[in-house]
């Protein structure tokens, strides 16, 4: 495999991850948690997501070489 690709990988595991924790945190908000900070991390979550999609489709475009 190569080195870009080995990346790519660890950067979706990576990626998966934070929006895991990410959605956890606006189910179950820490203590201090404003409206604002909540609705700010769900915009977040949004765009990390659709960057994951793209991330997948780049893992899977490789692999179709």
């Amino acid at each position: 495999m190569q080195k870009f690709f080995e990346r790519m990988i660890v950067e979706r595991d990576d990626l998966k991850g934070k929006i895991a924790k990410a959605k956890k945190a606006i189910k179950n908000p820490p203590y201090g948690s404003d409206t604002e900070g909540l609705n700010l991390l769900s915009e977040q979550v949004t765009h990390m997501e659709n960057y994951l999609a793209v991330l997948e489709k780049r893992i899977l475009h490789e692999e179709s070489k």
